[in-house]
């Protein structure tokens, strides 16, 4: 796989983690400061561990609000698992900033994981689902 030559990337704080109206594995974060500065999006370790993305090195299809579809590779950095490459031009392309809230959704997870990016996800709906999440555990 090719590296976009982009590779500016952000790296978000999990607000919580829940379950998706349909039950795919997702979580919601809010994009901080310091996360313009990173090389990669790095995911929580609870959301890749439960969604079976541990030790998975492997090109992903990210899609985005409009199904617009982007690779990118999806591996470990240090300690940490995530989007390793392709995440700079994904960003810049769809006008992230800092405070913006999104969600990131799995809603395929085979050979090619596919996962659905929400972003400027909003805030209320954010705090519905995760009241939503708690009353089902």
């Amino acid at each position: 796989m090719q590296k976009p030559s982009n590779m500016s990337v952000l790296n978000a704080q999990v607000a919580t983690s829940t379950s998706g109206d349909d039950d795919y594995p997702c979580f919601v974060s809010t994009v901080k400061p310091y996360c313009l500065r990173c090389a990669a999006l790095y995911l929580p370790t609870d959301f890749v561990k439960s969604s079976g993305l541990m030790n998975r090195n492997c090109e992903m299809i990210l899609k985005g609000e409009a199904q617009r579809c982007w690779s990118v590779w999806f591996g470990k950095s240090g300690h940490h698992f995530g989007i390793i490459h392709g995440w700079g031009k994904f960003r810049a392309e769809n006008g992230l900033q800092v405070g913006d809230v999104y969600k990131f959704e799995l809603i395929k997870n085979g050979e090619v994981p596919i996962a659905q990016f929400h972003c400027k996800y909003s805030g209320k709906v954010a705090k519905r689902e995760e009241r939503r999440s708690k009353l089902n555990t």
